[in-house]
């Protein structure tokens, strides 16, 4: 990938298969224009398909779960970037057996050392949010911690933001200082949260969201690197009897890596005022996770994950979201078969706000076309 997709992460959700058929046009016209011969100066394209297929089985489920013992997941996400000049655009759509949603759509203009964006972008909440995107074959492991999951996978903090997001590195003497600025409209609360559609601006009530983002890299554009976070939010939930919740989250994290390991973690203190006209109920509790990874081979890697909340006992706004992953342990393995193609397998032990506990078993094949 160019340089410059080092810095891009964000977006949506549509369930309506004309919008979907509407963004996959675009994203194909805009990437054809690289092979126009009409187009002048520099032209770099990627349109970049991601396929998965996994099957989950699950054991000791409580009885009102919502989850199922077994099921399927299938799905492809397509991402797509252009850049000609300073001019950058970024584009990605999932479609699952579930929904067909947008996930980011964003028009950049390069300053600089920056990239000033427009549009629908992962919220640059710590390591993980900032760093993946949708296509989970750019992960070792087949799912995202719980504390960074998306809106539409029980997640608890906004994950897509649209609006303004400034972002680069600023370079000195090998090292860097990277930096991202978002300015934005953030989600609304009804059975979850729910970002801005950008296909229907104006449908459901939506607020300000503010991120600053800041990382050190030792070695310029090395993995490794060490950042903070700071994230301001105001979730409008008329539909549960609050005018609004206003969150604060902010963290610190890291990823280190010297092969043959790697270690990635984040911690995160996430603060919620939940606003009544005449009065407010708070809230606060700390999460975080620690992913170590061994590469036992060219082909093998063997990971392990531990996730934990502290401070959730009678969390009344992680009671909002029943099956939130509080409590993890997990441990599994990826089997790089061939170019672009990858087996993984995650075993998970899981608490959720509920406090019921849960075995799980996860096989997934990832591919990147």
């Amino acid at each position: 990938m160019s340089k410059f997709t080092k810095y891009i992460q964000g977006a949506p959700f549509v369930n309506r298969n004309n919008y979907t058929s509407s963004l996959l046009y675009i994203l194909v016209t805009i990437t054809s224009i690289g092979f126009s011969p009409t187009s002048q100066g520099e032209i770099a394209n990627e349109f970049l398909l991601f396929p998965y297929l996994g099957v989950n089985l699950r054991t000791d489920l409580a009885d009102d779960t919502e989850l199922d013992s077994h099921d399927y997941e299938y799905g492809v996400d397509l991402f797509a970037t252009f850049e000609h000049g300073n001019f950058r655009f970024l584009g990605e759509v999932m479609l699952d057996k579930r929904e067909q949603e947008i996930e980011r759509f964003q028009i950049g203009w390069m300053a600089g050392d920056s990239v000033v964006w427009l549009g629908r972008f992962h919220n640059p909440l710590g390591y993980w949010n900032s760093q993946y995107h949708h296509g989970s074959y750019l992960e070792t492991s087949i799912s995202r911690p719980a504390i960074v999951a998306f809106e539409d996978e029980i997640g608890i903090l906004p994950a897509h933001l649209t609006g303004f997001l400034i972002e680069g590195v600023i370079e000195h003497d090998q090292q860097g200082l990277g930096y991202a600025l978002a300015a934005a409209v953030g989600p609304e609360f009804k059975d979850e949260l729910e970002a801005l559609d950008i296909l229907d601006p104006g449908s459901g009530a939506k607020d300000i969201s503010l991120t600053l983002n800041l990382h050190y890299e030792p070695v310029l554009y090395a993995p490794t690197l060490y950042g903070m976070h700071i994230n301001y939010t105001e979730i409008p939930a008329d539909n549960i009897g609050f005018n609004e919740i206003h969150q604060i989250n902010a963290g610190l994290y890291a990823n280190w890596e010297s092969h043959p390991w790697r270690l990635t973690g984040s911690l995160f203190y996430v603060h919620n005022s939940l606003q009544q006209i005449s009065s407010s109920v708070e809230d606060e509790f700390f999460s975080g996770y620690v992913q170590a990874e061994y590469n036992l081979h060219d082909q093998w890697t063997i990971f392990s994950r531990i996730e934990w909340t502290i401070g959730d006992k009678n969390d009344l706004y992680l009671e909002l979201f029943p099956g939130y992953i509080r409590d993890r342990i997990l441990v599994g393995f990826r089997l790089d078969i061939v170019e672009h193609h990858a087996l993984k397998l995650e075993i998970s032990s899981n608490r959720n706000t509920q406090d019921n506990d849960f075995g799980q078993f996860t096989l997934q094949w990832d591919v990147m076309f």
